[in-house]
């Protein structure tokens, strides 16, 4: 994978030194998700396993899998934002000139930043609470709330980073002639 430039699926378009930067936090979240998606198969494996084959079912794999599920999402979503993989709708965009798709992905970016910031302002509240209160979750893992929430927290910040990042290179590198 080249750190140097996105990845798109028609062309290869240029990045900014910031974008450059960003890019291997990215790599490093999605790096992590990958783990957490090889963990999820492991889990699932060895709960259906215990259940069908010894007869002895595990109660504890329903609530890991939950927390890891939202773990992958949020430590990936800045990679995936960097390789323009996420969803999106075009449909008037591919229609517009170079200049508005210019300003169109610029307020994209300043839209994830907003959305990304609210859930990481939440995120740290929610945080702070469970970590200063001790709170456990409710099922049979009785794990520290603070531990699975701080992946949202986490996530969060490399999102914004990868938006901000991507700005640059949009105000930099790509501006519209």
């Amino acid at each position: 994978m080249k750190l140097d430039s996105a990845d798109t699926a028609s062309e290869t378009l240029p990045v900014s030194g910031a974008e450059r930067a960003a890019r291997w936090l990215t790599l490093a979240g999605a790096g992590v998700a990958a783990v957490l998606v090889l963990t999820v198969f492991a889990v699932v494996s060895y709960s259906v396993f215990m259940r069908y084959v010894l007869g002895t079912p595990v109660t504890f794999s329903d609530e890991l899998n939950g927390f890891i599920v939202v773990a992958m999402v949020a430590l990936g979503a800045g990679e995936v934002l960097l390789r323009n993989e996420h969803f999106g709708v075009d449909l008037l965009t591919d229609r517009a000139g170079p200049r508005t798709q210019w300003l169109v992905e610029i307020w994209g970016m300043v839209g994830v930043i907003l959305v990304a910031g609210a859930i990481l302002y939440s995120a740290v509240r929610m945080v702070q609470f469970s970590y200063d209160f001790g709170v456990y979750s409710d099922g049979y893992l009785g794990v520290q709330m603070w531990i699975p929430q701080g992946f949202l927290l986490i996530g969060m910040v490399i999102l914004i980073l990868a938006a901000l990042a991507r700005i640059v290179t949009l105000l930099t590198v790509r501006r519209p002639q």
